[in-house]
């Protein structure tokens, strides 16, 4: 076969298929075979004998002018209405309570497909938006109700995310060298327990001591761990007072020195750094 041959075969091809834009199918099986052979092909035939191979869109439940509108809505319609008929046929009417609890079960059954579908693709936001609602809710108590004490310098609320560290200085918490509350701070940690006690959001309550780097030895600390450590232990001691909050979502820690909020070069430094931070996280 030579070049021209080819283009002129092509030419026929194109021909031929603009003639089966109105299908008829006698016309494509008499065209068919010549096809064929022009490519040493065996003439086309139909999957099923005595059928032709073209499938008249009419015959079909194809809207070809609605394609793809509200397809899947079409489709759960027709599925639910194939349940119902199923039922129908099953139980007849001397069984309707069985028919109606096969119909209640089979809407269930795909109320929850669709809910899940939802879900695995994050189209469900509510209890998300919820929980955000709730943990903003208890921030802006915080800073409300604690706004005095703020004011006078009892205690610092930092807001990171999806936590808030309240933190207390050692001047107005705990006397020089000592893990026992001063009675006046107590007031403020109850306020803070009656703002978080029973809130779903609450994940972790983390109670840290934090000392300067001024090496401590009296009669009831050998060590800046064991100070920081019992002051920590006092605060949650303090927080657990009314058993309004679960135990198990509270953890002591002492740090000593490790973590301070300013390096350690001078008086106003090392006394900001000695501290007790309680850090919410939800």
């Amino acid at each position: 076969m030579t070049f021209t041959d080819m283009l002129m075969l092509l030419v026929v091809m194109f021909v031929l298929f603009l003639s089966f834009s109105e299908i008829d199918s006698d016309s494509f099986k008499q065209n068919a075979g010549a096809i064929s052979e022009a490519f040493n092909q065996a003439p086309t035939t139909s999957v099923l004998p005595g059928y032709s191979a073209i499938t008249d869109l009419s015959r079909t439940n194809i809207n070809i002018e609605r394609i793809g509108e509200k397809a899947g809505i079409e489709t759960n319609e027709k599925n639910e209405k194939e349940a119902i008929d199923f039922a129908e046929r099953k139980y007849k009417e001397k069984n309707l309570k069985e028919k109606q609890a096969f119909i209640k079960d089979y809407q269930k059954s795909k109320l929850q497909e669709t809910l899940d579908f939802f879900k695995k693709d994050g189209f469900v936001h509510s209890n998300e938006n919820s929980n955000a609602k709730n943990i903003r809710n208890i921030k802006n108590n915080l800073s409300l109700q604690l706004k005095n004490d703020i004011e006078k310098g009892k205690i610092e609320i930092i807001d990171r995310n999806q936590q808030v560290i309240l933190r207390f200085p050692e001047k107005v918490t705990f006397p020089s060298g000592s893990a026992e509350l001063n009675e006046n701070i107590k007031v403020v940690i109850t306020r803070v327990r009656n703002i978080v006690k029973g809130s779903p959001e609450l994940k972790k309550i983390v109670v840290t001591g934090h000392t300067d780097n001024v090496p401590i030895s009296n009669d009831f600390f050998s060590s800046n761990w064991e100070l920081s450590a019992a002051r920590a232990v006092a605060v949650v001691h303090s927080l657990l007072d009314t058993a309004q909050i679960d135990k198990n979502l509270i953890l002591a820690i002492g740090s000593a020195d490790t973590q301070p909020v300013f390096p350690n070069s001078d008086a106003k430094n090392r006394a900001a750094n000695r501290r007790v931070e309680i850090k919410l996280e939800f």
